[in-house]
């Protein structure tokens, strides 16, 4: 394994720093999907790629389905297994599932877990990884943030910074837009405050990345998602079912023809 930025981004300490994004919100994404299309094919299981720690997992349980989590993240699997349920959880590079062909009800990719890979097509691997494990009928469920919105918020060059302290740490994140490369880029300074005692399993220097996300258009996610055989039949732009256009989401829902 390199060391590409998400293997530092998603620590132990990635919870903390995005603790706003809770089991409350889980739970209101969640409720949106199955308005959106089937969750499952046949009870077939249901797969949370880059599951983190697994509070979209944890909701997922249903006893009509199975749940399955895959991450790179061995320390947020951790903390995924002391999460109640019996979902199966999967250390692995979503680019190269460890499951049989057509074995899947749905593949969910929620709070911009994609784009990891650079450009358009350094992420086909990815999709076509989702399409050869859904059955007929199946459903890839993509929550992500609206590229629209970012572009025009970022759009000028400019980067916004933003610090606060979480847990024993100080936490500064300056978020740009870098065009040529049809890039987000979030650099995130973390740093144990001196004398406390909740920093998570930081090292004494602290740490420092950038975690870089593609910028797509929605005509470049369907022409990708097409090429794989998958065919949009849904959308939101909220976790409370804003038309795509008007929120801060876009959550796309892409179906794989039946036979």
């Amino acid at each position: 394994m390199s060391d590409s930025w998400y293997e530092v981004a998603f620590g132990s300490h990635y919870p903390e720093i995005y603790g706003h994004r809770n089991e409350a919100e889980a739970k209101l994404c969640l409720e949106l999907l199955p308005t959106l299309a089937p969750l499952s094919e046949n009870g077939l299981p249901v797969l949370d790629l880059g599951c983190g720690d697994g509070r979209h997992l944890e909701n997922l349980q249903n006893d009509s389905f199975h749940g399955i989590g895959l991450d790179l993240s061995a320390p947020l699997l951790d903390l995924a297994r002391k999460r109640p349920g019996p979902a199966s959880l999967i250390r692995g590079d979503m680019r190269h599932l460890p499951l049989a062909n057509h074995s899947l009800g749905s593949v969910f990719s929620l709070f911009t877990a994609f784009g990891y890979f650079g450009r358009l097509q350094e992420n086909s691997v990815m999709v076509q990884e989702v399409s050869r494990v859904l059955a007929p009928g199946g459903h890839w469920f993509l929550d992500y943030f609206n590229c629209d919105r970012v572009r025009h918020e970022l759009g000028s060059g400019e980067s916004f910074q933003r610090k606060r302290i979480v847990q024993g740490m100080s936490i500064v994140e300056t978020r740009r837009y870098i065009e040529a490369q049809g890039l987000v880029a979030k650099d995130v300074q973390l740093e144990k405050i001196s004398g406390s005692e909740g920093a998570l399993n930081l090292p004494n220097e602290g740490l420092r990345y950038t975690e870089q996300v593609a910028v797509f258009s929605l005509e470049e996610i369907d022409e990708l998602a097409g090429t794989q055989g998958l065919v949009r039949v849904a959308a939101a732009g909220s976790y409370a079912g804003a038309p795509l256009a008007e929120g801060d989401r876009w959550i796309l829902v892409y179906g794989r023809k039946k036979v």
